[in-house]
């Protein structure tokens, strides 16, 4: 197994399938990811994060989950992982309290007790804080910008290796301008079932990459969270533009879709906004 290095080795382990059963017995995949929301003082609060309608009605849940060893002091990816499993699956999230973005979030904290309790650590690389940046700085990105989408498209995934499916794209709109006046941007990369709650990042791992604040080409690499994937515009048969969010599993319309291979991304902003609700709410129950 990979012992992850530059950035994108990172990504690899930065991402979690998630299996749901609903309350009706249907099956689906999505896509999760760890982020660690900083308290301050070297304090983070674990999470995983998603979309809303990922989990929605979900009854079963499963992670498949990086089995971690220590090797030289430092804890590194095994080889080997297992699954985690949830009944009343649902009830384990919170949701962002807008009715409008569709994020949503579960402590860290089951899994790694139920994964003790087998005698197995887990294996993670985290987003947090640091990697996104405030609205000032992302006025410093051009309107066409590198990004990598990881995740599960249509359910795929290296089922050997426990690893997810980088894509890669540009960003269609500005990343810093809210689309049609929602904290959402779009980018130029395909969304699928399955690629919900894939997180969208900036990335330049080697070669140049051109700042727009010093007026110059810069060689060397730079990463930011830029947001979630969600949803994805659709054109009908008869020429309608829909917005549907991408579901976790695959239907049968009787009215076609159309791919025009474009994604919807929720800000990374919205990201804070949620982890901070989830702070706020567990300081009220006592629990931090």
């Amino acid at each position: 197994m990979i012992v992850p290095t530059t950035p994108s080795e990172q990504l690899l382990f930065s991402t979690v399938r998630i299996e749901v059963q609903t309350k009706q017995g249907l099956q689906g995949t999505g896509t999760g990811f760890f982020f660690n929301y900083g308290l301050g003082d070297d304090k983070v609060l674990p999470l995983i994060v998603t979309n809303k309608h990922v989990i929605k009605d979900a009854q079963k849940g499963t992670f498949y989950l990086h089995e971690a060893v220590e090797s030289e002091g430092k804890s590194i990816p095994s080889g080997r992982f297992f699954p985690a499993q949830f009944d009343n699956f649902e009830s384990f999230w919170i949701g962002h309290s807008s009715d409008t973005v569709d994020l949503c979030a579960m402590l860290f904290q089951p899994i790694r007790e139920q994964s003790q309790k087998t005698g197995k650590n887990v294996f993670t690389v985290a987003l947090d804080n640091s990697l996104i940046w405030s609205d000032e700085n992302l006025l410093n990105l051009s309107a066409v910008e590198d990004v990598v989408m990881v995740g599960y498209p249509i359910g795929l995934w290296d089922e050997n290796n426990n690893l997810p499916i980088f894509r890669r794209g540009v960003t269609a709109t500005h990343p810093s301008i809210d689309f049609k006046g929602k904290k959402e941007f779009l980018i130029d990369v395909a969304a699928f079932p399955g690629s919900s709650g894939s997180p969208i990042l900036l990335l330049n791992e080697s070669g140049i990459y051109h700042d727009k604040k010093q007026k110059a080409n810069v060689v060397g690499q730079r990463i930011v969270f830029l947001g979630v994937l969600y949803a994805g515009p659709q054109m009908t048969a008869e020429g309608e533009i829909v917005v549907r969010d991408i579901p976790t599993h695959r239907q049968i319309f009787a009215q076609v879709p159309l791919m025009i291979n474009l994604g919807c991304v929720i800000k990374a902003g919205e990201v804070l906004t949620l982890s901070q609700q989830i702070t706020d709410l567990l300081k009220v129950k006592g629990q931090l």
